[in-house]
């Protein structure tokens, strides 16, 4: 057998940058966000796969509905509500995380959509309570320039996080909702072609690129 040799393969890596937005609130609510292991609040749901608007299930969905978990969810007062615990409808979206993601957009040079419209999201592990997660298609297009190398932008979103992973054993499995809902920008960035020390480059590069931006933007949530 030949010697594997990853340059000759013709590697192709597509990068997706998932960032929190320092906004001290989160998307469709007020609550504050922040980590804590005091709990006041326990509710337990299991979750199962629905059909699209198209009238299919997701594969993904079956194959986690197949688990039959049971989800246990653990909720602060302090930085989780009945939102959180999908007891009322989200409000109104965050205008300070919508204003920081706009700016990122422009700043990539990404087209902006005329209109933004929360879309549903399937996801029934249990890291978030509705079954699905809410996030928006801000724009299209753009690039990140890297030393001089333009790597293109696919798409830009703005979504709520997931809820905090505390345990997996047999059949149940615990979240924590401080952290569900906290604005998230999505970046999806174009295919990278090249051998893996240059993919490797450019995440430490890309890393830099943005501890850069969100010192720039840092005031902009205040």
């Amino acid at each position: 057998m030949s010697e594997f040799i990853i340059e000759n393969v013709g590697l192709k890596v597509g990068l997706e940058i998932h960032q929190q937005l320092s906004t001290n609130k989160k998307l469709f609510c007020s609550c504050t966000p922040f980590e804590s292991d005091e709990y006041s609040i326990k509710f337990q749901r299991k979750l199962r796969a629905v059909k699209s608007e198209l009238g299919e299930y997701d594969p993904a969905a079956l194959f986690e509905s197949s688990k039959s978990k049971t989800i246990l969810y653990y909720a602060n007062l302090e930085s989780s509500c009945l939102v959180e615990q999908d007891e009322e409808p989200p409000h109104e979206l965050d205008s300070n995380a919508k204003n920081l993601v706009l700016i990122i957009s422009s700043a990539l040079k990404s087209n902006i959509f005329s209109e933004i419209y929360p879309m549903r999201k399937t996801v029934i592990d249990g890291s978030n309570t509705t079954g699905f997660q809410r996030t928006m298609l801000i724009s299209q297009g753009g690039h990140i320039d890297v030393n001089g190398e333009k790597i293109g932008v696919q798409s830009i979103c703005l979504e709520e996080d997931a809820a905090r992973l505390l345990g997996d054993k047999g059949n149940i499995r615990e979240y924590s909702l401080d952290r569900l809902g906290i604005p998230l920008i999505e970046i999806a960035l174009e295919p990278v072609e090249g051998d893996s020390k240059k993919v490797k480059k450019l995440l430490w590069l890309l890393e830099d690129y943005y501890e850069v931006q969100k010192r720039s933007l840092a005031g902009l949530a205040r």
